[in-house]
């Protein structure tokens, strides 16, 4: 009896679990026997919806959750994708292969047919576009073709004509359609590197579209363009061809809008920081890091997490260019008194990246210190004397610890939360880079310091 009930709360649950979740059915014959994967999104995370094994006719099932709208990626075991809109509470798609793009079709999917039909004439449109493009110079330019004005003429309208299409099919799109919202984001995420690489005269253009965006639209979350939007657009301010003052100051434009864009959802905009803040250091872009720890520190601390409010806090306080705070090394010594430039490392005998690169530290040292001669202070956040005396005992640069860990004053003044950390500065213990590696440590050397 009791298994008898069991069974039926069983079927019960899953009989709710199906109610409460939409499906997306297919048929990709030449898929038959492999694994299908849907994924979905979550702002900067992509994470797999459900995941089943075509039939061998090709037939699958996929579930994804009821509150589910927005788009996702159809995935198959060879390799092969297709984005597609998630909304309808049963959609289905048939075709032979993901690849062939002609055989597709979706049935009860209105938005998912536009969005295919869309993504053709945007790629004819391009290929289109760059052919004319081509052309367009060489009619203006070469003098064996200067005299063909009519030719010119009609390049010139076909260009500016290639150019509306995207525009133009997007307004047949319904305006209160996921699709009218989502399609102008993608094709500026797809523009972006064209800009970049073929019509900077459209990097005014891309910039604004960036600044006019409200990131706060609950669409984003299951858009999937959230990284590749932001990050795009900062690689094309980095790109943009200007001096270095002109490129941050895009930059902390952009941040500054990024910011305020956000500022009534504390979680996402937490989250947006982190995630940019990597991506500026990851770049070496540590003036844009610099600005977007200010801005942040200067709203309400509880937007940050500690950890990411302690990062930020160095790169405030402690920015390139700055005098960075000195240090009693022992009795005797501080960090001022060197009078050398310094490469200043924080590290600890139990983590296992400071033993690796303390390895590759040691390949260094003697040409930097033969090249510049440069200090390397090592200051261990140990708290066991024989541990540290067995690291570091034999090391050739100059190793100091006052075994309190991170209590101690030097790496509570220089913000570590992590071990290595590093910093390189001069002889007046200007900062001038908050190095990601030796590796970088050791291009400074050489062609910088």
């Amino acid at each position: 009896m009791k298994m008898r009930n069991a069974l039926l709360l069983t079927l019960l649950l899953a009989n709710i679990l199906q109610a409460k979740a939409q499906t997306l059915k297919g048929t990709l014959t030449e898929h038959k026997g492999q694994t299908i994967t849907l994924t979905g999104f979550n702002y900067y995370k992509a994470f797999d919806v459900d995941k089943t094994v075509a039939d061998s006719l090709g037939n699958f099932s996929l579930n994804y959750p009821k509150n589910y709208k927005g788009m996702g990626i159809l995935k198959t075991q060879d390799n092969s994708s297709l984005v597609i809109v998630l909304k309808k509470a049963t959609t289905q798609i048939t075709g032979t292969h993901l690849k062939d793009a002609a055989s597709l079709q979706f049935i009860n999917s209105i938005e998912n047919n536009q969005f295919v039909t869309y993504a053709k004439a945007y790629t004819q449109g391009k290929q289109a576009y760059s052919a004319w493009r081509y052309l367009q110079p060489k009619y203006t330019n070469l003098e064996t073709l200067k005299a063909e004005k009519k030719v010119l003429e009609t390049i010139d309208k076909e260009v500016e004509r290639l150019e509306q299409v995207p525009a133009n099919a997007i307004k047949l799109i319904p305006e209160n359609s996921y699709l009218h919202w989502f399609l102008p984001l993608q094709t500026l995420v797809k523009d972006m590197p064209e800009t970049i690489h073929k019509y900077t005269e459209n990097l005014p253009k891309n910039i604004q579209q960036f600044r006019s965006i409200d990131f706060s639209h609950p669409n984003f979350k299951t858009s999937g363009l959230f990284k590749e939007l932001i990050e795009g657009h900062y690689f094309l301010l980095e790109n943009m061809g200007q001096n270095l003052d002109s490129v941050y100051t895009q930059m902390n434009t952009s941040t500054a809008y990024l910011i305020k864009s956000l500022q009534k959802n504390d979680s996402l905009l937490n989250t947006v920081s982190k995630t940019l803040f990597i991506y500026f250091e990851k770049r070496s872009l540590y003036p844009a890091a610099a600005h977007l720890a200010t801005q942040m520190l200067s709203r309400n601390q509880g937007v940050l997490s500690t950890s990411l409010a302690n990062t930020m806090q160095k790169y405030k306080d402690l920015k390139v260019g700055a005098i960075a705070p000195e240090i009693q090394l022992d009795a005797t010594t501080t960090l001022s008194s060197l009078k050398k430039p310094v490469l200043l490392v924080f590290g600890e005998s139990g983590c296992t990246h400071c033993k690796k690169e303390a390895l590759e530290l040691v390949s260094y040292y003697d040409t930097w210190q033969a090249k510049k001669n440069i200090a390397v202070v090592y200051i261990s956040l140990d708290t066991d004397k024989q541990a540290f005396k067995t690291a570091y005992g034999n090391a050739p640069w100059q190793t100091y610890c006052n075994f309190k860990g991170y209590e101690t004053q030097a790496a509570k003044d220089y913000f570590v939360n992590a071990t290595p950390t590093y910093m390189l500065l001069d002889k007046d213990l200007k900062i001038l880079v908050h190095p990601k590696s030796l590796a970088q440590v050791d291009a400074w050397v050489h062609y910088k310091l």
